[in-house]
């Protein structure tokens, strides 16, 4: 897991970061125990502390994940330089969306995304891993200065139908009635990158994939990570 996450901080540094320390330096920072906590935390493995209380997750299930979302807004709340809030999109979906202000370019945006919902208990891998993982890239790079905003999105009910995720691109989307569409420059999404399904020592251990819709943004970014 902490493989994907250097490369996607490899990508991001040459993005957003206006004054750091080497990008080296960053990726040197990935912390895997701390991943692992969270996914044992986040998968009911491990009790944590939510509103002041030791408490386990039970469930993420798109109905009963409440006390997900709270662990999740908690978590980036303990960070600097973000802004974080519930997107609240239907009576029981609602996304949780933390912002970091670009200090150049704050209107160019990149998304660090995931969803946090599940199918049924414990789903280490879908996707408490995804969650992990963008929430130790805003751990690593929220005390940076950045050239562009980064929005660490987490999206609810992506299980039923990817609605958390199609609800706030809509918006983001929306250039009607006076609105601003925002200009998302590049979006990485963080999902199941726990486990890539070959056995230990087997051909395509240890490798990652990177997936892309045929356009130029999201290929000029495939090709500078390869």
């Amino acid at each position: 897991m902490s493989k994907n996450i250097t490369t996607a901080i490899f990508m991001l540094c040459f993005c957003v970061v206006t004054s750091a320390q080497s990008i080296q330096e960053l990726i040197d920072m990935v912390d895997q125990i701390n991943l692992e906590l969270k996914v044992a935390e986040l998968s009911g493995e491990q009790s944590t502390i939510i509103t002041g209380t030791s408490q386990t997750i039970t469930s993420r299930v798109h109905s009963n994940n409440d006390l997900a979302a709270e662990y999740i807004k908690e978590q980036l709340e303990a960070l600097p330089n973000l802004t974080v809030n519930y997107q609240n999109f239907n009576t029981a979906g609602k996304n949780v969306i933390a912002t970091q202000l670009g200090q150049t370019n704050p209107d160019n945006i990149y998304i660090v995304c995931a969803h946090y919902d599940s199918v049924t208990t414990y789903c280490a891998d879908d996707n408490a891993t995804g969650v992990s993982a963008v929430l130790e890239i805003a751990r690593i790079l929220s005390t940076q200065c950045l050239d562009n905003t980064i929005i660490y999105a987490l999206w609810d009910e992506e299980e039923v139908g990817l609605l958390g995720a199609d609800f706030y691109a809509t918006q983001a989307a929306d250039s009607t009635n006076g609105n601003t569409r925002d200009n998302i420059i590049a979006v990485v999404n963080m999902d199941m990158v726990g486990f890539d399904g070959d056995a230990p020592g087997t051909p395509g251990d240890n490798d990652f994939d990177i997936d892309v819709r045929p356009y130029a943004n999201s290929l000029t970014i495939k090709d500078d990570l390869l």
